[in-house]
């Protein structure tokens, strides 16, 4: 074992507390049910860019961009690249971490 591998669990256990100390008051309130969207491309080549997000009354914070960046590449697999695509829905934050956002994607015609 390395000390690399001995020290992760310690490293990350005081990783979540400093992020919750210095963001902790922009976490998604958990079980409320967020609207908005999230406009991003899928590159030619492959890459994942959001470009815009507008949820009312979330504010932007490590969990939300975290939960978003996940959401949109595993999207990614069912859709074309080379296209800008523009997500509307809800976006729910659990208690126990775990996320979901509900709702359609529609890809930009005309760009």
């Amino acid at each position: 074992m390395s000390l690399e591998e001995a020290f992760a669990p310690i490293e990350q256990v005081n990783r979540a507390i400093v992020i919750n100390n210095t963001w902790g008051h922009l976490a998604p309130i958990p079980q409320q049910k967020y609207n908005g969207s999230i406009l991003f491309c899928y590159g030619e080549y492959g890459d994942v860019t959001p470009i815009k997000t507008d949820f009312k009354n979330l504010p932007n914070s490590p969990w939300f961009f975290e939960d978003m960046n996940e959401f949109i590449s595993d999207k990614c697999n069912e859709l074309s690249y080379g296209n800008v695509y523009k997500f509307i829905g809800t976006y729910i934050k659990f208690k126990n971490g775990n996320y979901r956002f509900s709702g359609k994607i529609n890809q930009l015609k005309g760009l």
